[in-house]
Order: structure tokens, then sequence, then C-alpha cells
């Protein structure tokens, strides 16, 4: 889920020179690498991680999946719809989020809308805009399952037009306050570049010039367009009933079976780029991006791996749009936006490392390593703990199991792949990070967010 407070970073220093992105200013001179103390022993997974799956796939292309808990007495329930921040047009940025926020106050009750409704029976319901998809988590009481998704069911089919200039205005203050952030615009900064030509190039809320043309007709176009089997998910985890799997057959038997339209590429980036912008910021931030592999790429296990390498800040969802979080203030340390095509490695320095062009360099005599030297296998060694530690807890409730299941089924491994990620992390060598450091560690776009009276 998203990050509201600043993560740790940097667990490992890959450089000579040292890459400990939240260290305090230190004397010139090269720092030695950690001493390893991993175990000699080959690092292995379970071969079996997650409990068994049921898979079902409708007629019309919806998946339906789920794993039952019997421990719980909740069911969580992740729907994924494409509708994702790389299906808007560039000039309907926003549109996205827009229709997610209206979808959650549409009245389905009389009155009440669906998150009134939800909140009434002790659930909780919110949506999370990602590159490809907008999923809505509903959690309840299994009782309760089958009315509350029949609601939200209504809600996405005819979202309450009422509802869009309050989530216009939304819209619109969000977009205000990420020009008063440094970490979102940052990262704002680099999309624009890396995701040129598509409506990821925009922040999640899009931007105001779209957001003020957007028209009633315009989010009926959108609502219906997303109503596709192809590409929709519904996963669900905890105490799964028979009664529940069938509500979710139900509800979803009518989506369209027409295919979704293929998603724009971005405009390639084929050298550095380096943007500076001048924020009322007390310390600059940075943010320096290399392409990476998507989540369902054979090199993805192995960008884990060098992500840990480099420090992981958080999770890929630390920086996505949740209804339910704020805007984190601060990121220090690497994030991986694998869900997006191409994926993103991005580390986030701020001033308070103390000198930003000695992070920098830091940074790039890192990354220079991981390209041209071979690390040693006790220090990949450690790497893969972190980041097969980094999964397993970054798995912790009802919310992000269904999210991971709904990302499994998604794949082209099937159900099957929350289980495979783990093995293949384990199995990664010191060769497999030189090659996908050497692919992927090459064009740099470093984003640089400075006070306004200050230079670089």
């Amino acid at each position: 889920m998203r990050a509201a407070a600043r993560r740790g970073c940097a667990a490992i220093a890959i450089a000579a020179s040292a890459l400990t992105l939240a260290a305090a200013p230190r004397p010139p001179g090269p720092r030695p690498l950690p001493a390893p103390h991993a175990s000699s022993a080959p690092l292995r997974a379970p071969s079996v991680s997650f409990p068994a799956t049921q898979v079902a796939r409708l007629a019309n292309g919806v998946t339906i999946v789920s794993q039952t808990t019997a421990d719980s007495p909740l069911i969580g329930t992740q729907i994924f719809v494409p509708a994702g921040l790389l299906q808007q047009t560039p000039d309907a940025a926003g549109i996205a989020g827009v229709t997610a926020a209206m979808v959650l106050q549409t009245p389905v009750e009389g009155n009440a809308t669906l998150s009134e409704t939800v909140a009434a029976v002790g659930g909780s319901i919110s949506y999370t805009l990602a590159p490809v998809d907008t999923h809505y988590y509903l959690e309840c009481r299994n009782a309760d399952f089958p009315r509350l998704l029949h609601n939200l069911r209504s809600a996405l089919r005819h979202p309450a037009i009422a509802g869009l200039p309050a989530a216009r205005a939304k819209a619109l203050s969000a977009i205000e306050q990420l020009t008063k952030n440094p970490l979102e615009s940052a990262y704002a900064m680099i999309r624009q570049i890396r995701y040129q030509g598509t409506g990821f190039a925009f922040p999640d809320s899009g931007n105001a010039l779209s957001i003020r043309r957007l028209s009633a007709a315009d989010v009926r176009a959108y609502a219906s367009s997303y109503q596709r089997g192809g590409g929709t998910i519904v996963a669900l985890e905890g105490a799964v009933s028979p009664a529940a799997l069938a509500a979710a057959r139900s509800e979803f038997s009518d989506f369209s079976s027409v295919a979704a339209p293929a998603l724009t590429n971005p405009r390639l980036v084929e050298r550095t780029n380096q943007v500076v912008e001048h924020r009322n910021v007390t310390v600059p931030w940075v943010a320096v991006a290399y392409e990476a592999p998507n989540q369902y790429s054979p090199d993805f296990a192995i960008m884990l791996v060098i992500e840990a390498l480099l420090g992981q800040g958080g999770d890929v969802n630390a920086l996505a749009f949740n209804s339910d979080a704020a805007a984190p203030a601060q990121y220090v340390g690497a994030y991986y936006q694998y869900e997006a095509r191409p994926g993103s490695l991005i580390v986030f320095l701020d001033g308070d490392t103390g000198n930003v062009d000695q992070a920098i360099h830091d940074l790039q005599g890192g990354i220079a390593r991981l390209r041209t030297t071979g690390l040693s296998g006790d220090l990949i060694a450690q790497a893969k703990r972190l980041a097969l530690g980094n999964f397993y807890v970054s798995i912790a409730n009802l919310s992000e199991e269904s999210w991971l299941l709904g990302r499994a089924a998604a794949s082209p491994d099937g159900a099957q792949f929350e289980n495979l990620l783990p093995q293949r992390i384990a199995a990664v060598s010191a060769a497999d990070v030189h090659r996908v450091a050497q692919r992927y560690l090459s064009k740099e776009t470093v984003a640089l967010v400075l006070p306004q009276a200050a230079s670089r």
C-alpha cells in the first residue's frame, strides 16, 4: 500500500565510493563493502509459498481466482478493470481517477453512496490507480459480500454523473498539491520523459487542462470502455464461500467479450536526459531512472535482486494513487515500477543525505560497477535474501494477498506465478545481475527539484 512516511534504504553498498543513500555526510575516500554474513549454503525458496488456488474463466474472458483462508472471518476482493493510466489518452489524462472517485460516491441503496453502504456494515472499499488497470478493493464479512459486490458492480456500470463536479475539484486540488511536494514532482518529471505519448506521462490525477475539459459524456464513454472481459480479474482471498464465488460469476457475466485495445507504447528513450525544476522546497530532491523489465519479463526476478542491492525504499504501490492514503512526503531509495510497460527503476535521493552531487556520483559509480564488474557470490546471496524478505513482508493482509493473486492470474504463468517468483529470486546468479544491468541500466533520466533560490 501507499507509503506515508520515509522508508529505510540502502542495506547494501555496491560501489567502492558507497551507495548508502540515507547516510550522514562522510569523509572523502572509498568505503569498503560490508563484510558478508550470509551462509555459504545455496539459497532455496519453498516450492509452495501460498495456498491452493481456484481459477475460473467466464465465457466473456473475465478471470475469477480465489484462495480460501480458514482462519479469516473476512473476505477481501481486488477487482482489476482494464482502465489504468496507460489506457487514458494524453488529452484525457486524469479520467481514470475521476471516474474511480465517482464510482465510490455513486448512490446504490437509496441515497447512500457505495462508500457509505460499505462502511455501514463495517467494511471498507478503496481504489488504486495503476498503469494498466484500476483495482477496486472491497473487504467485508462473507455474509455481506454478495450484496456489496452487486452494489459495486452497479456503480461501475453507471457512475453517478452528479458526482463529476466534486471529483473534478478533488483532482484539481491533488494536482495543485503535487507542485508543493518535491518527491511527487520528481516522479512526475521522470514519467513525463520516460512515458511520452501515453496517459502515464502525466501524474495520476492528470493535468488541470484535461480535467477541466472532462464532460459527462467522456466519463460515460470511459466507463463503458472498461467493461470488457479481457483484462478483468476478480481476485478473492480469505473467507471465500461458494456463495461468494457464485456472486462474482453472476455480477461480471455481462461484461463484453470484445478484447481490450492494445496499449500505446511510449516514445523510446534513446539518450540520457536531465530535467530541472525550481520549487519552494528547503532541500533538493533527485530522481535517477533507468529502463527496467516489467513484472512478467524473464528478467523480473533479477531486477528485484538489483533493487535490493541498491536499497529498496518501498513496494510498487508506494507511489501509486490510493483513495485511502495520503501522498507520501518522503521516499528515499530504489523504487521499481514494474507494473508499467516498459518498467522503470528509479532511485530517489534528497538533500538530507548531504551533498547531492556526491550522492548522484556514488549512485552512478554503483550502477557502473553493476554493469562492468562481477559481484561476489556472498554479496549476491545477501541481496537475494533481502529481495525474498521484501517480497514476503509486502504481503501482510487480505488487500495485499488479493492484489498478488490478481497479478499472478494476469501473468503468462497463471496463478502459479506467486509460487514461482520466490524460486526465481533464489536462482539468480552474479552473471544474471551483470547481464541485466548491462541490458537496462544505461540511458538514465535525472530529475532535479531544487530550492527556488538555489542552483546546482
